[in-house]
């Protein structure tokens, strides 16, 4: 029987949060108890408008089907998922905070590149980078490793996906998007005005996570628990749409390896209570691999068969 469950709520809101203060030290023990016993939280940030971000995304959403199919690249653009999740579209914005990327997305939607619908892209992806690098500083602060925090910083890119799942008809499944963990290493996410996100406990049992209207939740992808050696729990959720009379949108902001970027665990996270879990890795690779015939096989094992020991 499906439950509700509230995640812990962790407030990000305070403008003087600074490492080396009591109050940063306390909210990252919380983050980190956080994400090892759940894999995320969720978030109070109130830097961002992701309300009217969506509204911009929305007007893409309701153009023409073809016209939509047209604009789509391996950069960015819109995709619709496999017929066996007829009710999931999104739009993708890949790199989105290298120079150029959002305005070339634009472009493709409308003619004159509307240059306000990028600055809105741009100031929402760089606030929620900030918040998703100070997430990460306190976990390897956690782990004694702030010494990887420069690398961890250059290494990685940030991909924007707004999502749009359309409510089921009566003989259709609910399923809106399928059960997975995410292959990143973290995510946060904003969903609008419709629940749907539900997480997997460690009986096997399905429930709604709960979060209010004005916060995001933060995941942990297998990525950061492949780098932190297992220390950290990546989430296994679905999105359900089943009972839902109206559409669902949320809005991901994904981090990733960059490119050619190898992901390997660092020596002070071995010992004889965490032996080695993960060969070293691609991380970009790694996602390619979760898309192939043997990765679909693996399931939520795929971290583990492509890298595991």
């Amino acid at each position: 029987m499906e439950e509700s469950f509230k995640l812990p709520t962790l407030d990000f809101c305070d403008a003087k949060l600074k490492p080396g203060t009591l109050e940063w030290d306390s909210l990252r023990d919380k983050v980190f108890k956080a994400l090892q016993e759940y894999g995320c939280f969720e978030v109070l940030f109130n830097k961002v408008q992701p309300r009217a971000l969506h509204e911009e995304m929305k007007e893409i959403f309701n153009f023409p089907l073809e016209f939509k199919m047209s604009k789509s690249s391996t950069m960015f653009g819109y995709l619709r998922q496999n017929p066996a999740l007829p009710l999931y579209e999104r739009l993708t914005i890949k790199d989105v905070l290298s120079p150029g990327v959002a305005e070339t997305f634009a472009k493709l939607f409308w003619p004159d590149g509307k240059p306000t619908f990028c600055d809105m892209v741009l100031s929402f992806s760089k606030q929620l980078s900030t918040l998703e690098k100070t997430i990460r500083r306190m976990v390897m602060e956690s782990l004694g490793v702030e010494k990887y925090i420069e690398e961890q910083n250059e290494s990685s890119n940030y991909v924007l996906i707004v999502n749009k799942y359309r409510k089921p008809t009566r003989d259709e499944s609910g399923i809106g998007l399928a059960p997975h963990t995410d292959k990143n290493i973290l995510t946060i996410l904003f969903q609008i005005q419709v629940n749907g996100l539900q997480m997997q406990r460690e009986n096997g049992q399905w429930v709604d996570v709960e979060f209010s209207p004005n916060s995001f939740v933060v995941l942990v992808g297998d990525v950061f628990k492949a780098w932190t050696n297992g220390r950290l729990h990546a989430p296994i959720h679905r999105v359900l749409m089943s009972g839902k009379d109206q559409e669902r949108f949320s809005i991901g902001f994904f981090t990733f390896p960059k490119e050619g970027y190898i992901v390997k665990v660092p020596e002070e996270l071995v010992d004889e209570d965490h032996p080695l879990l993960c060969n070293p890795f691609d991380g970009i690779k790694y996602v390619k691999f979760f898309k192939s015939e043997a990765g679909q096989r693996a399931g939520h094992d795929s971290l583990k068969a492509y890298c595991g020991i």
